[in-house]
C-alpha cells in the first residue's frame, strides 16, 4: 500500500498518533529574553506555564510569544518571558478562558509595571 496516498495509513511514526501536549508538564524550547525587551513591540502570545517558580520568586508566568513575519529585528522568531505583572497574568488567564490563543499584544510599561495593550 502507498503510504502517500493514503494518510490514515500509520506510517510508525509518533506524529501519526498526534498525541497532544501534557499540560503538566509543559516547557518551552527556545531563546529566553524579558520583558524590558519586549516594551512598545507587538508579538503574538502563544501559550504560557503558570505557577513557575524562579530564583525571584514562586508563581511567575513564562509566557511563549511569536514575533510578526515583518518584524524588522526578530521576523517569525520565538522566544519566553517570565512574567510577575498581575494584569499580564490577568489577560493570559482571561485569554485561557476564552481558548483563543495565539492573541496579537502590545508590551507597555509604566515604571516597572508590565501589561499588554
Amino acid at each position: 500500500m502507498d503510504t502517500q496516498t493514503n494518510p490514515a495509513h500509520d506510517d510508525g511514526t509518533l506524529a501519526f498518533l498526534n498525541i497532544p501536549q501534557d499540560e503538566n508538564n509543559k516547557h518551552f524550547n527556545c531563546h529566553e529574553t524579558t520583558q524590558q525587551k519586549l516594551i512598545n513591540l507587538s508579538f503574538f502570545v502563544l501559550d504560557f506555564i503558570d505557577g513557575v517558580k524562579t530564583k525571584f520568586g514562586a508563581e511567575r508566568f513564562l509566557v511563549k510569544i511569536k514575533h510578526p513575519d515583518n518584524s524588522p529585528d526578530k521576523a517569525g522568531q520565538v522566544e519566553k518571558f517570565f512574567t510577575n505583572s498581575t494584569e499580564i497574568k490577568y489577560v493570559l488567564r482571561e485569554i485561557k478562558k476564552r481558548n483563543a490563543f495565539p492573541r496579537k499584544v502590545t508590551m507597555r510599561a509604566s515604571g516597572t509595571r508590565y501589561y499588554f495593550e
